[in-house]
Order: C-alpha cells, then sequence, then structure tokens
C-alpha cells in the first residue's frame, strides 16, 4: 500500500501551483481567442450623421419611388474628397466585409477610385435586404456631408 505521507507519491505545492498557473493561462488564451475571433458584427453600428436623410441604417440608400437607387451615406474611413471640390465622381473598386451583424445590417467596406487619381475607403452600413451593397463598377457621384460622412448617389 502507498502511504499519502510518502514525498513521492503526494503532489508537491510546486507541482500543483504550476498545474494551477496553467489552467489559469489556458483560459485567460481561450478568452482572449473568443475575443479575438469574435466577429465584427458584434460592434454595434456608428450614430446616423446630422444631416443624412434617414432615421435608421436599415433605410439608408433605400429606391426612391421611382425604382431608383436613393443616396447612400458612407462613412470615410481612408482617404478623402480633393480639397475644393463640391462632387466628384467616382467607381467602386471592391466590396468586402458584408457579413450581417446581430441587428441584420451589413457594414461593407468599399475602395472608390476617384476621377482625376486617388481613392477613398469608406464604410456603407446599410441593410442588404432593402438596398444592395456597392458592387465593384458602379460609377458614383460623391458630395462631403461633414464630420468624416459622404453622400453617393449611383449614376
Amino acid at each position: 500500500m502507498i502511504s499519502l505521507t510518502h514525498p513521492e507519491a503526494a503532489p508537491s505545492r510546486t507541482r500543483l501551483r504550476s498545474s494551477a498557473l496553467a489552467i489559469v493561462s489556458v483560459a485567460g488564451l481561450v478568452a482572449l481567442g473568443v475575443g479575438v475571433l469574435a466577429p465584427r458584427s458584434a460592434l454595434a453600428a456608428p450614430d446616423i450623421p446630422a444631416g443624412a436623410h434617414f432615421t435608421s441604417w436599415a433605410d439608408n440608400g433605400k429606391a426612391a419611388d421611382d425604382g431608383k437607387s436613393g443616396e447612400r451615406v458612407l462613412q470615410l474611413v481612408q482617404g478623402d474628397l480633393p480639397k475644393g471640390t463640391g462632387i466628384v465622381a467616382g467607381v467602386v473598386k471592391t466590396d468586402t466585409a458584408c457579413d450581417e451583424d446581430d441587428a441584420s445590417l451589413n457594414h461593407c467596406h468599399n475602395v472608390i477610385a476617384l476621377a482625376g487619381g486617388g481613392e477613398i475607403e469608406v464604410v456603407l452600413n446599410h441593410k442588404n435586404s432593402r438596398t444592395l451593397c456597392l458592387s465593384p463598377g458602379d460609377r458614383l457621384t460623391l458630395a462631403r456631408l461633414g464630420g468624416g460622412w459622404l453622400v453617393a448617389k449611383e449614376d
């Protein structure tokens, strides 16, 4: 029979501490990994900027009564429209990261090539079931709304 008081039979305090530390470390890494891997869509949509023609992101770009695509409010992420311009033409180059969030909204990232050179990156916050995403090749006219926001209309 093995005696529990024998030094080789009982786990040492050092071993117990090491095991406990390992468990806590693994739990911390799992928690960190869950936070890192959580979809960006879990983030809340930004506040609707002053001057927007809607009160819900679900209505951003909603078609007008004539069936044409409505104005879309775009959140400027990178770049800017040329200084001193009112309206600038642009062509959509990319449409990525359009997964729905928990509120069934989409937050699509678009790169838009500007007439005269340069490009901008924007986010289109919208509800895809009401307003389609911007697609590569779409031609737009862009104007400043203020505070890092633009208004886009399809040509």
